[in-house]
């Protein structure tokens, strides 16, 4: 006695690929999720709202297989209400405008990921001068030194909690302060 088994690889192949676009689908959910999230912490540590253009520079992309499949801002809606100028303590022209919003727009509209395959997911801090308030400085207004170390903070904090999972990269591109 004999039991013939056709199996049709098509269609399993086609159940297998069904599957793999859920997964994706759905980690792609979570990571959004989670980008938002920390979008937000960084902006919430920054805390000055006197800030709009440097809080409307902070942004998110996600990419998937080299294309920018999501994106988000620290606030849905622009903080700023006019464009800012870079301060006197600069070593930019004091003449240069800043649109925050508009300078984290261009940015996820002209990056290019460093990962071909599977997810890229990056955080800005796109206004010119936050490189400047990350590294501290003295404040002669507030008499004081000033220092945000948003950024820096959760960069830790993403390291720790995507290793070795992913690999975590930080970047700044910001150069002159």
């Amino acid at each position: 006695m004999a039991t013939k088994l056709k199996f049709n690889a098509n269609e399993f192949r086609k159940e297998l690929m069904a599957g793999k676009r859920e997964w994706e689908k759905e980690q792609t959910r979570r990571l959004a999720v989670y980008a938002a999230e920390e979008i937000t912490k960084i902006g919430d540590k920054i805390g000055m709202k006197d800030t709009g253009n440097l809080l409307d520079s902070l942004c998110w992309g996600l990419w998937f297989n080299g294309n920018l499949v999501k994106n988000g801002y620290y606030r849905s809606t622009p903080e700023a209400t006019y464009d800012s100028y870079l301060h006197a303590l600069s070593p930019m022209p004091p003449k240069e405008s800043v649109n925050g919003r508009y300078l984290a727009q261009t940015f996820l509209a002209q990056y290019q990921p460093i990962e071909e395959h599977g997810w890229e997911l990056v955080w800005g801090a796109l206004a010119p001068y936050y490189a400047y308030w990350e590294s501290g400085h003295n404040n002669k207004l507030l008499k004081q030194y000033v220092r945000f170390t948003a950024m820096a903070e959760r960069y830790d904090h993403i390291e720790a909690k995507m290793l070795p999972q992913a690999r975590v990269r930080f970047i700044c591109t910001v150069t002159g302060y």
